[in-house]
């Protein structure tokens, strides 16, 4: 698909813009120099995504939490078994209510996701269904990732004090949003000085 668009700031002629240039290219830009082992900065970044797998459990055990009004979850002790769960609900494995809570939970996260990795290219895919609809999902997904905050502070705490509820939203939210693309990008680095 192709548009013509005017710079702003020029009365030129018109250039031309397609589809794929709407979103940015991936970083060609090379690291400094460190002078750590190579394996010790790979051991860095599965730190991170170690981090990043837990927060990410949790999050979604907060959202299911909501809908299933299971009360606060314990961060003490991920549940690992949240991983399986996509694989269970395909397989026909769960219940009605497992069923619902897999779906909200997970629905939730992989919005949230979905800004991490790229908001302007979910726009881009959906606006290509009309202007209408783009705009429902833009305010659409905003709402999600509100909501995502707001059921990580109500189901999710480090203390009974209203700091531990913000601070626990703020901590989890942001290792989810940066840990992981942190932990990836120290990993390839590693690799590629190993």
């Amino acid at each position: 698909m192709t548009t013509t668009r005017r710079s702003r700031t020029t009365r030129g002629p018109a250039t031309s813009v397609t589809a794929s240039s709407v979103v940015a290219p991936v970083s060609t830009m090379s690291y400094a120099p460190s002078t750590h082992p190579p394996k010790f900065i790979t051991a860095v970044g599965v730190g991170f995504l170690i981090l990043w797998v837990v927060a990410l459990m949790t999050q979604i055990q907060t959202n299911e939490a909501f809908i299933t009004n299971a009360g606060q979850i314990n961060v003490y002790h991920p549940n690992w078994a949240i991983l399986w769960q996509p694989i269970a609900l395909i397989a026909g494995q769960q219940s009605p209510q497992e069923a619902i809570a897999t779906i909200f939970g997970w629905g939730i996260e992989l919005v949230y996701l979905g800004f991490v990795v790229g908001y302007e290219l979910m726009q881009h895919s959906v606006a290509r269904s009309g202007a209408l609809m783009g705009r429902i999902f833009k305010t659409g997904s905003w709402i999600i990732v509100g909501f995502n905050f707001w059921t990580d502070y109500n189901y999710g705490t480090l203390s009974t004090a209203a700091w531990g509820h913000i601070a626990f939203a703020f901590i989890t939210g942001f290792i989810v949003g940066f840990f992981g693309t942190i932990g990836l990008a120290l990993i390839e680095h590693g690799w590629s000085r190993a």
